[in-house]
């Protein structure tokens, strides 16, 4: 049966990097489809660099990839983790690092916003239904930057 779960996956499990890469585009196209522009980024921390057209704002977005199916078929709780610490040591990110954290469950094309401001631990995980909400990209979209602009007033 076909559900918003499932109807996603690859054909077999990609690589990492092919993973990465592909949330990277699927963060950049739920970026433009609210309104901002986007250009991919070639830099370590910052995976996407997004502008709004009218108020010409920009965001550093750094984009984190998961794909469940990499637990292999059966696992009976199949969750996303997604590593938000920086460097060898693993520190929390902060605004001098990027303004939005953009977690991406790659299954199901969906994506969830962090302003890195609110970002308190160095690994998120949420099961796949998390990401089911129809809101979620939405919402943590907005609440990003309304938290962002009481910071940089």
């Amino acid at each position: 049966m076909m559900t918003l779960t499932n109807r996603f996956k690859a054909d077999d499990v990609i690589t990492q990097t092919a993973s990465g890469l592909a949330g990277e585009h699927i963060a950049a196209a739920s970026v433009l489809g609210r309104g901002w522009r986007v250009s991919m980024s070639q830099q370590d921390a910052v995976d996407l660099i997004a502008w709004h057209p009218d108020t010409g704002q920009m965001l550093r977005i750094q984009v984190k990839s998961c794909q469940a199916a990499r637990q292999g078929q059966g696992h009976r709780d199949r969750r996303v983790h997604f590593q938000t610490g920086l460097g060898g040591r693993k520190r929390l990110p902060s605004i001098k690092d990027y303004d939005i954290l953009a977690c991406v469950s790659a299954d199901q094309r969906a994506v969830w916003y962090i302003p890195v401001v609110s970002i308190n631990t160095k690994k998120y995980t949420r099961p796949c239904s998390f990401f089911e909400d129809p809101h979620l990209e939405s919402d943590s979209w907005a609440n990003c930057l309304k938290v962002l602009q009481d910071v940089r007033r």
